[in-house]
């Protein structure tokens, strides 16, 4: 700049000199000599044009290098993402008990120097019961921590490590939120995965006292391996096995479109475990109530679809037929159908009609009529069998999801 500056004030200074040197004479001289005073004025007052136009060019460079750093900065800091849901809704049991429930979800991601995503999120639950009998009305108030992890992709291998959800098959084993795992999906080809897990089945209650009356409850050791097949968005079967200790399960699941829109999803599971261990108080929920039968116990799911509740204004109506052992789950903290299988077993029909009242919201009605599946080879500690009895609900929901 400072040389480009220099040729223009040398090559004005030129111009203006050529005159002098082809004129003679005192009077052109001194004609002459006014008129290079002048525009010696002139060529300074160009200089320090120049000077300023260089000084305001520097400065907006300057300006524009601060603003890009500005905004790269921002584009490479952490943002954080969140998202959530929330369910409400009454649901009445065979027990002729109404229960009121409120649930609230919230989760926080975000991706730390462009290589781990990491994700926390709370879940908010209250029941409150009404009276059943000689019993008084009753409430529980739950916090739990959802999510709590860490994870990075390598290559078509994502692991993750932590609190998380973990899902197999349509869920009639296992699909449950804040479970401690170490889990890796491997993306084989664009239409097989693997997905693998290993760690303990722990829920985490933010806020559960313990004391010696009431220890905190066993964990079991929990590893399984998933292998699904794609053959369309819509549909897609796999495998499954793993053990729930000291369980052993193996399963098989698949879910299709028949004809318009209807479609049909099943899961089978097998427990290969013959041996159950006998609840004790010292234990704290671990073991069987009814025990004894020897050997395996199994159960399946088949539902039947109609349309889908995506978008406001449309529905769908799902039926389902559910045919499980006594003793295939030690308890029901980890099925999908966390509502109605129990250890006791679970034979019967549900129905399902879901409403779209937004692209975000969803009223629901689910009604089951169903009993107890109970072996009568299984027997307590003092060698009583749990008798058949009936197993009904009806439950109204409204659901968001943000």
């Amino acid at each position: 700049m400072k040389n480009q500056k220099k040729a223009i004030v040398l090559g004005i200074t030129a111009t203006m000199l050529m005159p002098v040197c082809f004129n003679g004479g005192t009077a052109e001289a001194a004609a002459a000599d006014t008129d290079v005073a002048a525009m010696q004025a002139e060529i300074n007052d160009l200089t320090a044009r120049l000077t300023d136009l260089e000084n305001s060019l520097a400065a907006a460079k300057e300006k524009q290098e601060a603003a890009k750093s500005e905004k790269k900065a921002k584009k490479e800091a952490p943002t954080i993402k969140w998202s959530g849901s929330t369910k409400s809704g009454y649901m009445y049991d065979e027990k002729k008990t109404g229960k009121i429930k409120a649930e609230a979800k919230i989760l926080a991601t975000t991706v730390v120097d462009k290589t781990y995503d990491v994700g926390l999120g709370l879940k908010f639950k209250s029941t409150s019961s009404e009276p059943n009998g000689k019993k008084y009305s009753s409430e529980k108030n739950k916090i739990k921590l959802e999510q709590a992890y860490v994870g990075r992709s390598f290559g078509p291998v994502y692991v993750k490590a932590g609190v998380q959800t973990v899902s197999l098959g349509e869920g009639l084993w296992l699909s449950k939120s804040s479970v401690n795992q170490f889990t890796a999906n491997y993306k084989m080809t664009p239409h097989d995965a693997l997905y693998l897990g290993y760690g303990r089945d722990s829920q985490d209650y933010l806020v559960n006292d313990t004391s010696d009356d009431n220890p905190p409850a066993r964990t079991r050791l929990l590893k399984f391996a998933q292998y699904q097949h794609d053959f369309s968005k819509d549909a897609y079967a796999g495998l499954y096995f793993g053990t729930q200790q000291p369980e052993r399960y193996f399963g098989v699941y698949g879910s299709t479109p028949v004809v318009g829109k209807f479609g049909v999803s099943a899961e089978y599971v097998r427990n290969t475990n013959k041996t159950k261990p006998g609840f004790g108080k010292v234990d704290n929920g671990y073991g069987y109530e009814y025990f004894g039968a020897n050997k395996n116990t199994q159960g399946y799911v088949i539902s039947l679809n109609y349309g889908k509740a995506k978008k406001k204004g449309t529905w769908d109506i799902i039926g389902q037929y559910l045919n499980v052992d006594q003793n295939l789950f030690m308890n029901d903290n980890y099925t999908d159908w966390d509502d109605y299988i129990t250890a006791d077993g679970f034979k019967g029909f549900g129905l399902i009609m879901d409403y779209a009242t937004s692209d975000h919201s969803k009223l629901s009605l689910l009604r089951y009529w169903a009993h107890t599946n109970p072996d009568g080879a299984n027997v307590d500690k003092d060698g009583n069998s749990l008798e058949k009895s009936p197993h009904y609900s009806t439950y109204l929901k409204f659901t968001t999801k943000f």
